[in-house]
Order: structure tokens, then sequence, then C-alpha cells
């Protein structure tokens, strides 16, 4: 039985009608200077969960098929533009913003490198305005140059957002999809011919599932289907299927190979994302299949012996308590780390003839002070990556011969490190490394002479200008004690009196650390004087599984007190004060901002929240709910229904209260935060706001979540989101114009 009780009460239109001229018009809004927001008519919709009646006065914005609900997100994009305008150093910051992302040298993109070496890429050149990259390759890094194909002149509106070679370097998967989308089409390049085969596969989303798993005859794969990409269905996202695809064959004619309607053994929800995933190029003796979803473990099935696409019989091999990551298979042995009885992972193998997850070997113990982040198998041994608070990456080696684990020193101090390789059958293994003052740096490693080799495709600029970056990793005690990881990064030179602008960034879920990377915005705030800082909350998986669980459902508040608790370091430090901080989040990074900034407003001067999760009471009524139910909580669970109710942004403004200035933006085609989320809390705090602070909505008619955007789009909104948090933390520059 639903445990949910609910019943309506919703104005009357007659008495809807009589209020809207003075809902339109009045605002409290005390700066006389800013022009006057347009609010939404209000239409009260009462429900009661569990016994607690919630109040949800702006539900009409959530008919995004309504013209009238149109014409007001129109009306809020030009009502931001009238606030941004009034800022009169906003032209200043875009040609910064440019600058930092120029290189001299052409920008390589989605570097793929096959067992018999061909190296694949997309290539942007200096000075061209292309829509999409160019793919090339080349056998072997010092290889001659060879353009394939420019995927601008495919159609107009798609831009690529995956691509992966077979085996053999022969064809190429490549993903592409409308404007900002992320769910497309796949199509297929011949490599020889460089030329498009007939095969055009609809409904995929490979960037973001398990990709394209190619088959040893390097003419088949396996990808997920997704039957209904409509976002506004409530079928979205829903009963997902993997399909072995083979060249020349017929797309619609799918053959289904892991399904809830063909698995129903398998107990697979609608909501569970099916992926596949094969364990290496050689051998292809395993399949595994995933139920995944936004969720930092998921449950797996395997196949062994498998030879073909028929007669598969699914075996369970994983759980999601088992609490399994990153694994690889070298011969009929299965390598993973897990934080079963080990919150900061350890490294185990278990032979896949007899699967034991309760009492696996355990090659790599766990460390206390630092989480095992990556695995990556090669002759030679299990190469994985150590990480301490999210930003000190370390790597190892653990040796097949001798069964002991050694330390590899990395050329400079590093605060991620990738691994990627061919599988157990090769020596060879790349490492992608990030830092707070590294863009980016490729390295292949040679055990046998413990070497690295830079790999570059184009040899890059160097980085003189992080090098006068000061950058200070701390713990701050948390309200209840905890220590948390606090980033801060800044030029030289400054000093701690108090008066330094400050951009703070928080995220604090699915597990997801923070990467450690000098971002274009990161980079144009700090020139502008400002000090960047990342607050590494619970909630995220900078400090193992304990900190993950830590803001996860009923711990959640954790998340965006832990997010306060850096902001008053900054403050009691005098690197800052109240009136000169920014709160930076985006995507689900909106509920550790948005409850920041309504559980202590006073802290804050403003708040920048792009896609923002900040009504998930709603969740469970959008399409990508049924997903996030795993992260956040089920509605139908009366804790849970008031740990989802705790972090709900929208439901926790109140009236008479001097918020922030809030700059909201939202996408008409996101897939994964439908924009009337953001919507509903700029009605409501526009409506209630007694500030002299503007709340703005920047809605993007032709984006979705940003993840696929065009560089000139995204610099721009870069922009004007930098543009409002120096106007608001008092950059001289950048105050209204008298």
């Amino acid at each position: 039985m639903n445990k949910r009780k609910r019943s309506l009460s919703v104005i009357k239109t007659v008495g809807a009608l009589l209020i809207l001229p003075l809902l339109m018009y009045s605002c409290k809004t005390s700066n006389p200077k800013l022009p006057q927001p347009p609010l939404f008519p209000k239409s009260v919709v009462e429900e009661t969960y569990h016994g607690k009646t919630i109040q949800d006065p702006y539900r009409g914005l959530e008919s995004l098929k309504d013209s009238s609900v149109i014409k007001w997100f129109k009306e809020q994009n030009i009502y931001a533009e009238k606030i941004l305008s009034l800022s009169k150093g906003k032209k200043r910051v875009v040609p910064k913003l440019k600058g930092d992302n120029k290189k001299s040298h052409p920008s390589v993109q989605k570097l793929s490198i096959t067992s018999n070496d061909f190296y694949f890429y997309f290539k942007k050149n200096v000075g061209k305005d292309s829509k999409n990259d160019q793919l090339y390759y080349r056998k072997g890094l010092k290889g001659k140059e060879v353009f394939l194909y420019d995927f601008s002149t495919y159609k107009e509106g798609y831009r690529v957002n995956y691509m992966n070679p077979s085996h053999d370097g022969s064809k190429v998967a490549v993903a592409m999809a409308k404007n900002d989308g992320e769910i497309g089409k796949l199509i297929i390049l011949d490599v020889s011919s460089k030329k498009l085969h007939k095969d055009v596969l609809s409904n995929c989303w490979p960037s973001e599932l398990s990709g394209v798993s190619w088959l040893s005859d390097n003419k088949s794969f396996i990808y997920t289907y997704l039957p209904d990409v409509d976002k506004n269905s409530k079928k979205y996202l829903l009963n997902t299927a993997s399909v072995i695809h083979t060249i020349g064959g017929i797309p619609k004619k799918r053959n289904v190979v892991l399904s809830k309607k063909n698995n129903p053994d398998l107990n697979i929800t609608a909501a569970d994302i099916t992926m596949i995933d094969i364990d290496d190029y050689s051998n292809q003796k395993y399949l595994f299949g995933v139920l995944g979803g936004p969720t930092a473990y998921s449950d797996c099935y395997y196949v062994d012996n498998y030879t073909g696409a028929s007669g598969i019989k699914w075996k369970p091999l994983f759980k999601k308590e088992d609490k399994v990551k990153n694994t690889a298979v070298y011969k009929d042995d299965l390598y993973f780390i897990s934080a079963k009885n080990a919150s900061n992972f350890r490294l185990c193998r278990t032979s896949l003839l007899k699967p034991d997850f309760n009492s696996p070997e355990v090659l790599v113990a766990e460390d206390p002070e630092a989480v095992i982040s990556d695995l990556a198998l090669t002759k030679d041994g299990a190469y994985y990556v150590k990480v301490k608070n999210g930003v000190e990456a370390k790597l190892f080696i653990y040796d097949f011969k001798d069964k002991t684990s050694q330390n590899i020193k990395m050329p400079r101090p590093e605060g991620k490190i990738y691994l990627r390789t061919h599988g157990g059958q090769f020596k060879n293994i790349w490492l992608k490394t990030y830092g707070w003052t590294n863009k980016g740096e490729f390295y292949k490693y040679y055990r046998d002479e413990n070497r690295f080799v830079k790999e570059e495709v184009y040899p890059s600029n160097s980085q003189t200008s992080l090098n006068n970056l000061i950058v200070k990793e701390v713990e701050v005690l948390s309200h209840d004690g905890v220590k948390v990881p606090l980033s801060i990064i800044y030029k030289e030179g400054i000093k701690k009196d108090g008066l330094n602008r400050i951009l703070l960034k928080g995220f604090g879920a699915y597990a997801h650390s923070t990467v450690p990377y000098p971002r274009s915005f990161m980079l144009a705030w700090i020139n502008k004087g400002g000090v960047y800082a990342v607050a590494h909350v619970r909630g995220g998986g900078e400090k193992g599984d304990k900190w993950y669980e830590g803001g996860l459902k009923k711990t959640k508040p954790n998340t965006w007190k832990d997010f306060i608790a850096c902001a008053k370091y900054l403050v009691n430090e005098k690197y800052t004060q109240p009136n000169k901080i920014a709160a930076f989040g985006i995507s689900a990074g909106g509920i550790c901002v948005g409850r920041a900034i309504t559980e202590e407003p006073s802290l804050f001067s403003a708040a920048i929240i792009k896609v923002g999760t900040l009504n998930p009471l709603r969740l469970h009524e959008t399409p990508n709910g049924p997903n996030n139910v795993k992260e956040f909580g089920d509605i139908n669970k009366p804790s849970e229904f008031q740990a989802l109710l705790e972090m709900d942004t929208y439901h926790n403004v109140k009236k008479d209260v001097n918020y922030p200035a809030v700059y909201l933006t939202a996408g008409m085609n996101d897939a994964r935060v439908m924009p009337w989320i953001p919507g509903k809390l700029a009605a409501k705090m526009q409506a209630l706001n007694t500030s002299d602070k503007p709340i703005i909505l920047s809605v993007d008619f032709q984006g979705g979540h940003g993840l696929h955007a065009s560089s000139e789009k995204r610099n721009q909104e870069l922009a004007n989101m930098l543009s409002f948090a120096l106007w608001q933390t008092g950059h001289p520059d950048y105050q209204i114009a008298e």
C-alpha cells in the first residue's frame, strides 16, 4: 500500500485571475537601481506526505507545454540580460576568458589508442571556429597524421560527444547529438575509405553510459539503447536494453542481450540502466552486464565462455552491497577495488571460475590515509592509484612476480591520476594527470626502465602562467568535529586582510571527487584578484566510502554544513568577509550551495547555481527521477521523504529573509535537471525577496546540461557568471554605473 496520502488544494481559477496583476508587478526588491523581475502567478498545490502537508506555490511552472510558462521563461531571460548589463565591467571578462583557452597549437581531445598502436583523436586548429572537432589518426605517436572526417559537415546542429575505434583501428564509432544534447545517434566511419557506413543507430547515450564495446571480429559492438528519449515522457530513460549491432545489419532489428523484458529472472527494474563491458581486447571470454544508474555501486552479472550473440545465460557476479569498483580481468581472475569492510577501498582478486566477494584474496589492504581510486592491469602487475583528500595522488604497482606493492615516483606531484591500458597481456600503460597547476599531461610509463615519457600529439605551451599560483590544502572542522578538506588557490601576493573576493565551489554527491584542475573560470577569477576555493564536502568520494555515506540521503545535511564550515574558516582566517564570498555549484552541487545560502544567508554575498538540483522533493516526477531515487531518497519512505524535504532549497526559502544575490541557469533541453526546477526557485525567491540583491534566471532555449556546449557559448555563460560574482563581491570595475 502506498503510504503517501495526497490531497490537492488548488486556488480557484477565478481567484488566480483576480490576483494576477498584483503578482505580476509587485516585487519586494528594495534596490531602486534594479529593474523588477517578471513574477509568476501563484497556484498553490497542497500535498500530504506521511502526515505532513507541503505547499507548492509554483507547481504551475512544471507545465512546460503551457505557452504562459514558456513566455515567463523567456521574460526571465530578458530580465537576466538587463541585470547583467548593469555591471559595467561585463565586457572586460569575456576576452580574458577566451584568452585563457587560447593555445598556439591545435587542441586535441578524446585521444584513443588501439592495441595495434593507432592513435585516434579529434583536433581543432588554432584560429578556426569550427562547430565540431575534426577526426584524425596516426600509426604510432610519431606517425604521419591522416585526416579522416570533418563531423561539422554531418548534419546542421549536431555535435560529437563520444568516439571509440575498433580494436584493429579499421572503424570508428562516433556519437553525435543536437546542440548541447547528450542523447543522439551512433554512426560508424570506415577508416580506409573515410566514408560513413549506412548504419545509423538512434537513441544512444554512450558518452554517459558504458560507451561502445567492440567485439573481436571488429565488425560488431554492444551499446545501450534507450527506448524513450522524450524528456517529457514518463518512460524517459526507462527500460534500457543492451544491444549487439553488426555493421551492415538493420539498426531497428535489435539483437538484445540484456534488458528487463528479455531477462525477467534477473529482477531488473525499469530504472536500471543496462550496460555491457567486455574483459579485454584479445580474450573476450567474459561479458559483464551492469545494472547502473546515478549511484556509486551497481549489481553485476556475467557470462563465461562467450562465443557469440545467441544463447546468453547471465549469472550473478556481485551486488551493490559488495561495493565493487574498477574491475579488470586477466585470464580467469577478476581484479577489483572494493569498499566492503574497507572504507578507503582495498585491491582484491577472485577467480571467475568460482567468484567469492565475501572473502576475496586481498592484494593491497586499505590505507587509512588515502583512497584507492583507479586500477589497470598489465603483464607486469596491477597498477593502482592512491589519493589523499581527493587532491594528492600517488602511483603504485602490485607486482605479479614478487607479490609486493611498490610506489612509483611521478615526474611531479599530482592531484589526480587516471590509468589506461590495453589489458593484462600487454606491458604498455598510460597515465593522464591533473593538478591545480597542471592542465593535463599524458605519459607513457616504461617499467623496465622506470621511465616516464610525455606523449604529446602536439607539443604544448609551457604552463608558466600557472607557476605563480599558491595552493593551500587544509582541513576544516565541520559542525560535528569532522575534518573537511578545503583547497585554496590564489596568486602570489594575496594578503590575509579579510578583503579578498572568494569563489567557493561545492558538490558532494554520487561519490564524485572534484578533480583538481585549472579551469578557465578559476583562472579568470584569480586573474581578477580573487581567491578560488573548493570545499570537498561529504557526499563526494574524497575520503572514501564513509565520506560518501556521510552526505547520502538522511545524512545529506552534512554536505551543506561542511560547505558553511569552509566559508566560515575563510572568514576566520582573514582571507575574506561574508560580503565577499560567492558560492558556486553545478547540477547536484545545487543542493550544497542552495541549502547553504538558505541556512546561513548572511554568510554569502552571492550564489551561482548552474542547472542545479533545487527541488529534490519533486525529483520522482521528473523523467530522470527514478534513477536519482538511489542517490537522494524515496518519497514513499517516511525517513527518506523527510531527508528530501530537508535538502530541498525551494521548500526552505522563507519570508522576510535577506538572501544573497542568486544567479540560476536552466537548459530547456536538459536531460538531467528539468528547467522548471531552477525556474520554481527563481519564482519563489523573486516573490519573497526583501533584500536589495537581484535574483536572476538565465535560460538556454537550445541548450541542455552544458556538458557538450560549444566553447563560444560556454565562455559567454562563464563570463556572465563571473561578472555577476565580481559585481556582488565588490570588485570596483563591475559595479552599477552611476
